[in-house]
């Protein structure tokens, strides 16, 4: 039961216009790619929290990301275990790329100070990205990332590359 952080990237394969996100609203989704950050820090760790996401439907919602998960196809899931939360480190990271929006204000932050841990891209990110995320965040130096252990995950729900 590893626990640590993660990051998924799912696809719009169409917009999908004025879909309810829980409390937060009502928002436009558009067609493309959308990158979410969590963390998994409670019983099941990591492997639960994945499994959990990789269903697409839940019959009571209650994660920002279960609302939209029934329009999106989860393509990767990049996971880090063993380390401290890194996911506002990688909310700020991803925010300040310039072909990376936050299409909603506040989606999965409830629980954080981040402007939001859903990031929109019209084009497929590329793998490099996902390094200066993942790898430069990490300072592999220190005691507490001694035992860090990173791992890809591809699902193959009609993936689109």
């Amino acid at each position: 039961m590893a626990k640590g952080n993660y990051l998924l990237i799912l696809h719009l394969a169409a917009d999908v216009p004025q879909l309810r996100i829980g409390r937060l609203g009502c928002f436009d989704f558009a067609a493309g790619y959308y990158l979410y950050v969590g963390s998994a820090f409670g019983s099941g760790g990591l492997s639960a929290r994945l499994a959990y996401h990789q269903r697409r439907t839940k019959p009571h919602p209650h994660w920002h990301l279960d609302y939209l998960r029934p329009h999106a196809h989860l393509l990767e899931a990049w996971t880090v275990a063993g380390s401290p939360a890194l996911e506002c480190t990688w909310c700020t990271i991803l925010s300040n790329l310039p072909e990376i929006t936050i299409p909603v204000r506040g989606f999965g932050a409830g629980d954080t100070r981040c402007a939001g841990h859903l990031f929109y891209s019209a084009t497929r990110p590329r793998m490099c990205l996902f390094n200066a995320v993942l790898l430069q965040s990490l300072p592999l130096d220190t005691p507490e990332y001694a035992e860090v252990q990173i791992e890809i995950s591809l699902f193959d729900e009609k993936a689109v590359y």
